[in-house]
């Protein structure tokens, strides 16, 4: 067989093993239809929490912690209240395994919008967000950011048999993400090392772009933040779908 003949099947070869790893176009919608159905008979539970949540939360940090910070309030946080500052940063047919992956991904994005949409709410009506707009973006924000932690934890759920992994990335990782990400005190104020790590992970540029919208403020380098944010959504979503189908095919 001569070297003409062997290389339109080895770029066939290499078409139809891309081809597995990507999404159908329209059959990542029956996994979505199904959670979305599976969905409304517990949005009522989503709804009352999505609204008490923001309350408690702007109660319990803005509050209650900005009356301790007092007077230096100002110095650390650049000259708004200590609420204004940490409330933005509270608020991602037959089937191929990537459509389902997709399909799953896409659903805990709505819900992080959902909820998302409730939280911004309640910053527009206690003043906190400064327009409308800012506050409709913070949703958008949100919404990448879940899918940006989203997509990487269903990379980390394919290669797991019980939910005890999942309790140590909770623990050991998502919950100290948040005094590393800029939430409560500006990244600056961090060691050198501690800056490099915190603008390495996708809650860092979720926050940053959350506090400037809603505080109207400009936000450098805010293409960058959007690209680590799609970079993580992206790249977990790759790497889940190419774990999920070998654990389909064993």
């Amino acid at each position: 067989m001569s070297a003409a003949q062997i290389a339109p099947r080895r770029s066939r070869g290499l078409f139809s093993t891309i081809g597995a790893y990507l999404p159908h176009p329209t059959r990542w919608r029956h996994v979505f239809g199904y959670m979305v159905a599976v969905y409304r008979r517990e949005w009522i539970g989503s709804v009352f929490s999505g609204f008490v949540e923001p309350l408690v939360v702007l109660a319990g940090l803005g509050i209650g912690l900005g009356v301790l910070v007092g007077d230096r309030a100002a110095e650390i946080t650049g000259g708004v209240s200590y609420v204004a500052y940490i409330a933005p940063a509270l608020v991602a047919t037959p089937l191929k395994p990537t459509d389902i992956i997709v399909g799953a991904i896409l659903f805990m994005g709505g819900k992080v919008a959902f909820a998302a949409a409730f939280f911004a709410g309640v910053l527009l009506v206690a003043g906190i967000a400064t327009s409308p707009l800012g506050a409709l973006a913070m949703v958008g924000v949100s919404t990448l950011t879940g899918l940006a932690f989203a997509a990487p934890v269903t990379a980390f759920s394919v290669t797991q048999k019980t939910d005890q992994g999942f309790a140590i990335i909770f623990r050991l990782i998502i919950t100290p993400l948040t005094f590393f990400s800029g939430t409560y005190f500006p990244i600056e104020s961090l060691p050198s090392w501690a800056q490099l790590f915190s603008w390495c992970t996708p809650l860092a540029h979720g926050v940053a772009l959350a506090r400037g919208l809603a505080l109207g403020t400009e936000i450098p380098n805010a293409a960058t933040h959007v690209a680590v944010l799609a970079a993580w959504t992206i790249g977990g979503t790759v790497i889940a779908s190419i774990l999920f189908r070998r654990r389909m095919l064993k």
